[in-house]
């Protein structure tokens, strides 16, 4: 499904991609107290890649990206999970929240192997979690309760008015936002992420994580007919990457990886379809490495 926005005094329009879930399941404008958030991880720079994907291996991958923390769409933490890099899980949808996953990431909380819970991913969207605010409103005490600080739902695109109607929804009632999620999909031009990070941190004055974004042509049929190649997409991943580190109020990002044959997201593509990394996925492994990441 192809959706449009227009970025305002950009006239930008852009389409917005998205990510399924994990097969084995993934001031002004502050809510109540926050959780006293813990010890951040060495470095901002994450990886996100689903546990049954398709090219190359999961753990393998995030190993040769040398990400300092990783999530997976889902709140299991597996047994083949990468060493010395953090796990920050994530209840997906509706269905993800039940007495038994609450209490398994209670658990690896009380056993100090998270620090961190993710909100619901893309509710807006009806081929995602697919929620109203007031079915997310309902289930968000039971995350709450984890005792971690809890990042928001994240919309397709952080200005989206679901995003704001939970945000205020969730003031009114009192219940706690630590940090905001935000996907970002646009074109090469670092400013429209820079502009609208700046935007949402102005309006909630919260710490953002920016934990899906990436230059996409939703529209492109084909490879050929996107119009971001791969030196452009690696030249605004070298501009904004430094960016993102000097900005204080985003704490994290992760790069979403495109599928290497998908026409809207190819140059995007951090993995190969032999699961070995691209020239993009070559600098985003040797930017701020985490050197103590193993297999």
């Amino acid at each position: 499904m192809i959706r449009y926005y227009v970025i305002p005094a950009l006239a930008l329009i852009v389409s917005l991609g998205a990510c399924s879930k994990d097969a084995n399941s993934p001031t002004d404008g502050e809510t109540k107290d926050s959780t006293n958030n813990p010890p951040a991880a060495p470095g901002k720079k994450g990886a996100d890649f689903s546990t049954n994907m398709q090219y190359g291996a999961w753990n393998d991958d995030i190993v040769a990206l040398k990400a300092h923390w990783y999530y997976t769409w889902g709140n299991k933490l597996h047994d083949a999970s990468p060493k010395n890099c953090e796990f920050v899980p994530m209840f997906w949808g509706q269905a993800d929240v039940n007495t038994s996953n609450i209490n398994a990431v209670k658990a690896l909380k009380d056993q100090g192997k998270i620090k961190y819970v993710l909100g619901f991913n893309e509710p807006n969207r009806a081929d995602q979690s697919n929620m109203t605010v007031s079915q997310a409103l309902k289930l968000w005490p039971q995350l709450e309760s984890i005792g971690v600080p809890l990042g928001s739902p994240a919309a397709d695109w952080p200005t989206r008015q679901w995003f704001y109607d939970f945000m205020d929804s969730c003031k009114a009632q009192n219940k706690r936002v630590d940090f905001i999620c935000v996907h970002m999909y646009a074109n090469v031009d670092e400013n429209v992420y820079l502009n609208t990070l700046k935007d949402i941190y102005n309006k909630y004055k919260l710490p953002i994580w920016i934990t899906e974004f990436a230059p996409a042509d939703w529209n492109a049929q084909t490879p050929a007919a996107n119009p971001y190649k791969p030196d452009q997409v690696l030249a605004f991943m070298q501009r904004l990457l430094p960016k993102l580190e000097q900005l204080d109020y985003v704490k994290r990002y992760s790069w979403f990886s495109g599928d290497p044959k998908s026409a809207q997201m190819w140059s995007s593509a951090l993995i190969d379809v032999n699961g070995n990394l691209t020239d993009l996925g070559k600098w985003y492994a040797s930017y701020q490495p985490n050197t103590a990441i193993a297999k």
